[in-house]
């Protein structure tokens, strides 16, 4: 099978600056406090540092700049992760080159207590963000980037997560982001340019690699529970140690081009199983009205 290219999916602002972009984003939302799963999680950015070489990650975020990232600096990110001190969460940034807007980058947030005790913050929990350019896909193939995904979320006690071909802008952008997908590409991911926090235990959404633990596993009615349900052609599931398991919607990520006639049937069948526990926006997205974010939100429902 020849490699298959993406759309091209960019806008700029008025000053000419890229503000959305197409990428691929491999996403894990965790329920547990830093201090339990720093060790995995440093583990992990260690191993998507390995496997993207010979690409690099060389920029990190130091006192409010990017700043060269050496053996030193990574040494003492993962010194001041793993022990951030009392009351203090963790917050590790890694990029190819700052000022590429969908290059190679990492954004880690690990919270230091959960569930947080302010009203406010009560469905933030830890997340590990990592993004690779739209060109990594095509280059190496869906395979290589499928192995990647799993590689690293064995390391990971997630509650959901997953992995897609997404358009990347940054918040008071989304209105803007949203046209260029909408209505010819539905499969493309919607995708924040950091990571988004306020996920409880709910399923971001429905995408190429579907992570799924608990307590949504157990509410599915396990792995016995999909397999009755997800039976269509082109939907596999993977166990996983840990009571989780990796949905994958055929064998690469879709755009589900209307123009090309594709129809997302696998995507439809996961997101009427999932629609008691997807997540919701329930913040204003820039000039974005609530209706139209539902609206983008439920596309693979109505």
């Amino acid at each position: 099978m020849p490699p298959k290219r993406y759309p091209r999916l960019r806008h700029r602002d008025f000053r000419g600056g890229l503000v959305t972009s197409d990428a691929v984003v491999m996403c894990f939302y965790m329920q547990h406090p830093n201090e339990r799963i720093a060790p995995a999680v440093i583990r992990t950015m260690e191993l998507f540092r390995e496997r993207i070489r010979p690409y690099q990650l060389a920029w990190y975020s130091g006192d409010g700049q990017a700043e060269s990232l050496d053996d030193s600096a990574w040494e003492a990110i993962r010194k001041e992760t793993l022990h951030p001190g009392p009351d203090m969460a963790a917050f590790v940034q890694l990029w190819e080159d700052p000022g590429r807007f969908a290059g190679f980058h990492v954004d880690y947030r690990g919270l230091d207590v959960v569930p947080l005790p302010w009203p406010d913050r009560k469905d933030d929990v830890s997340v590990l963000y990592l993004r690779l350019p739209t060109e990594y896909l095509e280059e190496q193939g869906p395979e290589r980037v499928r192995t990647l995904a799993l590689d690293l979320a064995v390391e990971l006690p997630f509650n959901s997560g997953y992995v897609d071909f997404v358009l990347c802008a940054d918040t008071g952008e989304f209105h803007e982001a949203i046209e260029l997908i909408r209505p010819r590409y539905p499969g493309v991911h919607l995708a924040s340019n950091e990571a988004e926090l306020r996920m409880n235990t709910w399923v971001e959404g429905v995408h190429w690699m579907n992570f799924l633990g608990q307590p949504v596993l157990g509410k599915l009615g396990g792995v016995a529970g999909l397999r009755e349900h997800l039976s269509l052609p082109g939907i596999s599931l993977q166990e996983m140690s840990g009571d989780r398991v990796l949905i994958t919607l055929g064998e690469q990520p879709e755009t589900g081009d209307v123009e090309a006639g594709q129809t997302l049937s696998l995507h439809r069948a996961l997101a009427r199983l999932l629609e008691p526990h997807l997540h919701h926006r329930t913040r204003r997205l820039g000039p974005m009205r609530p209706e139209d974010m539902l609206r983008w939100e439920r596309r693979f429902l109505d």
